[in-house]
C-alpha cells in the first residue's frame, strides 16, 4: 500500500516527461524544417477555423456532402484499395508532432531527409502499424533488413541503386522515426534519449534566434538556412564550370547573377502560423541583414511611412493595398542590378531611350518619369460589376503613383506607350481633367483591352475600367463610410506591424465570396464550361492526366444556400511589412469575424 501511494506521489509531483519539440530532437546540420509542433492543437484550430465552420454550416450541408461524396470515390477509395497504411489510421496516430526536414553533410550534393511523428498514447497501435509494414514486404518479396539503431528496432529498406540509403524506419518510444540513412536514425534516437555532448537544431544560433522571436508559439511553421543552399548551389556551379573555356563579359555569369540579386545576402527564411484570441497571424521573415541588402531585398525595404487608407477610399472596396518605397530609388536599385549582372544593360537602355526619342526628340527617360516618381504606391480594387468568369477574375482595378509633378510622368508614359500603340490616345474630359485612353487590340475574340490614364492631384491614375476612372474623378458618394474607419481595423492592422511600416493591404473576404457566390448561383455550369471535365487520373507510364470526371460530380453550385446565411463566416485580412536592421518581415492577419467571437 505505502509503496502504491509512493508511486502515485510521485506520478503527480514529477509527471512523465513532457514531448521533446522538434528542435531537440534534429541534428545540428537540419538546414531545412517543417512542423507542425502538436497534432492535436493543430486538429483543434482547424475545426474552429471560420471557413472550415462555414463549410460545416446547415445550409452548406447539400453541398460539401456531394463534394465529400466525390472526395471519397475519386480519391480515398484508391488511396485505400492500394496503401498499406490507411490515411485515417494515420491520422489518428499523429498525437503530437509531424515534422519533416532535411539536412546537409559537407561532400554530399543530396540532402538527407528526417520524418518524425509522435503518436503519443497510441504508440501501441503504431508499433502494429510498423509489424504490418514488415509483414507486406515480406508477402511482396521487397528486399529489407531488420537492424538495432541505438537499442531501437528499425527497417532499412535500401535504395536499388545506393544500398546504403534508401529508407530508414522504425520507432523509440512513441516517436515514429523515417530517415534516409542509418546515420541520421542514430542521431535522432540518440537526441530523443538525451545522451550527452550530441548537438541539436537548438544549438544552430540562426534557428535560436527565429525560435525566440517567431517560431516558439506557432501552432505550424517551417524554417530553412538559406546560406547553406547558396552554399551547395555555388558548389554545384563550381562543378559544372568547364576550366579550359573562356569567360565573356557579356554573359551573365551564375556567382554574379546571384550576388547582385542579393541572394548570398539572404540567412535565412521562416514561416509561421499562430492562432491568437481574436484572430490568425501568418508571418514571413527574411533574415537579410541590412549591411547585407541589394538587389531584390533592397527593392523590398520599407521606409517607416505611414501606408494606411487615404481618406478617399471606401469601406466597400475588395481590396486595398499601399506601398511607400521611393520610385526613384527603386529604378536605381534595379539599373544597377542589372549593370552588375552584365555591363549590355546600360546598352540596352541606352538604345531603348534613343528608340523613344526617334519619335519624340524632347524624351528623356530619367529627368521626365524617374525622377518625378515619388514614394506612394495604391492600388484598390472595386467588387466585380458583371455575372460572367472574367468579372470575377478581372474586377475593376485602380492604380495611383504619387508624383512631384504629374503631369510630366504622364507624359513620359504616354511616350513610353506610344512604342507599342502607333494610333493616338482617345481624350476625355472629366471634372476638368484629360483622360487619355489606349485601346491594344483583340484579345480572344474579347473586347479590346483598354488602358486609360490621367493625373489628378499629386497622383497618376491607370486603369482598365472608365467606369472606376470616373466615379473616382467625380469623388466619395455623399453616404460612403471611409475605410480608414472601418470598425476593427487600427487595432488589426497593429498585428501586422501598423500603418506606418510603410507597406500595408486590405482584403474583404465578405465583398469577394459575396460575389463569387452570386454568379456561380447565377450561372451553376459557367466553371464546367471554362474549365472542361476534372482529369480522372494520372497515366504511369506518360505522367499525364487520362479520363475525363465530370466537373459537376464535384460541384452543383446550384445546391449552394442565400451568401447572407454563411455570410457571418466571412469577414476582412490586413497585410503589412516591416523592416528592420535584422530583416524583413511580411505579417498577415485575419480577425475573427464578429458574430463569431
Amino acid at each position: 500500500m505505502k509503496k502504491a501511494t509512493l508511486l502515485l506521489l510521485m506520478w503527480v509531483v514529477f509527471p512523465l516527461s513532457a514531448a521533446q519539440p522538434p528542435e531537440s530532437l534534429l541534428p545540428l546540420n537540419t538546414i531545412a524544417v517543417v512542423s507542425v509542433p502538436d497534432m492535436n492543437t493543430a486538429r483543434t484550430l482547424f475545426k474552429a477555423n471560420s471557413f472550415i465552420q462555414m463549410w460545416n454550416d446547415p445550409s452548406m450541408e447539400a453541398f460539401a456532402n456531394r463534394f465529400q461524396k466525390a472526395f471519397r470515390k475519386n480519391v480515398m477509395k484508391r488511396i485505400r484499395d492500394e496503401a498499406p497504411v490507411q490515411p485515417d489510421e494515420l491520422w489518428k496516430l499523429a498525437q503530437g508532432q509531424m515534422t519533416v526536414a532535411l539536412t546537409r553533410k559537407p561532400g554530399r550534393p543530396d540532402p538527407g531527409l528526417i520524418v518524425l511523428m509522435d503518436s503519443g498514447k497510441h504508440a501501441e497501435e503504431m508499433e502494429r502499424g510498423l509489424q504490418l509494414l514488415r509483414e507486406t514486404l515480406v508477402d511482396n518479396q521487397v528486399d529489407h533488413e531488420r537492424l538495432r539503431v541505438e537499442a531501437s528496432d528499425f527497417l532499412h529498406v535500401p535504395h536499388p541503386r545506393r544500398p546504403q540509403r534508401g529508407l530508414y524506419i522504425g520507432h523509440t518510444n512513441s516517436l515514429f522515426i523515417m530517415t534516409s540513412t542509418r546515420d541520421l536514425a542514430e542521431q535522432v534516437v540518440q537526441l530523443h534519449k538525451k545522451k550527452p555532448k550530441v548537438k541539436s537544431l537548438k544549438d544552430n544560433p540562426g534557428f535560436a534566434v527565429r525560435q525566440k522571436a517567431q517560431l516558439g508559439d506557432a501552432w505550424a511553421y517551417a524554417w530553412l538556412d538559406f546560406s547553406l543552399v547558396m552554399e551547395v548551389v555555388i558548389d554545384e556551379i563550381d562543378k559544372r564550370r568547364d576550366p579550359d573555356a573562356e569567360p565573356n563579359p557579356l554573359v551573365p555569369q551564375p556567382e554574379r547573377i546571384l550576388e547582385a540579386l542579393g541572394l548570398l545576402g539572404l540567412n535565412g527564411v521562416s514561416v509561421s502560423a499562430s492562432s491568437e484570441n481574436d484572430g490568425s497571424l501568418l508571418e514571413i521573415n527574411l533574415d537579410v541583414p541590412k549591411a547585407q541588402r541589394r538587389g531584390l531585398f533592397e527593392m523590398l525595404t520599407t521606409p517607416a511611412k505611414n501606408a494606411g487608407p487615404l481618406p478617399f477610399v471606401a469601406a466597400d472596396v475588395s481590396s486595398f493595398g499601399r506601398w511607400r518605397q521611393s520610385g526613384g530609388h527603386l529604378w536605381k536599385t534595379l539599373i544597377d542590378t542589372a549593370n552588375e549582372i552584365t555591363p549590355a544593360a546600360a546598352g540596352a537602355m541606352a538604345f531603348f531611350q534613343a528608340s523613344v526619342q526617334a519619335k519624340n526628340p524632347d524624351f528623356n527617360l530619367k529627368a521626365q518619369l524617374i525622377d518625378t516618381m515619388a514614394d506612394d504606391f495604391i492600388v484598390i480594387e472595386q467588387p466585380p460589376r458583371g455575372q460572367d468568369l472574367q468579372s470575377i477574375m478581372s474586377p475593376p482595378r485602380l492604380y495611383l503613383m504619387k508624383s512631384d509633378k504629374p503631369k510630366v510622368t504622364l507624359g513620359a508614359m504616354k511616350d513610353l506607350v506610344s512604342m507599342v500603340v502607333d494610333s493616338p490616345p482617345d481624350e476625355e474630359e472629366i471634372e476638368g481633367r484629360t483622360v487619355y485612353s489606349y485601346q491594344f487590340g483583340n484579345f480572344n475574340n474579347d473586347a479590346e483591352m483598354a488602358v486609360h490614364a490621367v493625373a489628378v492631384g499629386e497622383y497618376v491614375l491607370l486603369s482598365q475600367d472608365m467606369k472606376a476612372v470616373k466615379d473616382y474623378l467625380n469623388g466619395p458618394k455623399k453616404d460612403a463610410k471611409p475605410l480608414s474607419k472601418l470598425p476593427g481595423l487600427e487595432h488589426a492592422a497593429a498585428k501586422v506591424g501598423g500603418f506606418d511600416g510603410g507597406a500595408f493591404g486590405f482584403e474583404n473576404s465578405r465583398v469577394m465570396v459575396g460575389a463569387i457566390f452570386s454568379v456561380l448561383k447565377e450561372n451553376p455550369s459557367l466553371l464546367s464550361e471554362a474549365l472542361g471535365d476534372l482529369p480522372e487520373g494520372i497515366d504511369p507510364e506518360t505522367g499525364l492526366p487520362v479520363g475525363g470526371g465530370r466537373l459537376n460530380e464535384w460541384f452543383d453550385f446550384k445546391l449552394l444556400p442565400e451568401f447572407k446565411k454563411i455570410s457571418k463566416y466571412l469577414h476582412y485580412t490586413v497585410m503589412g511589412a516591416t523592416t528592420s536592421d535584422s530583416g524583413i518581415r511580411f505579417r498577415l492577419f485575419m480577425p475573427t469575424p464578429p458574430k463569431l467571437r
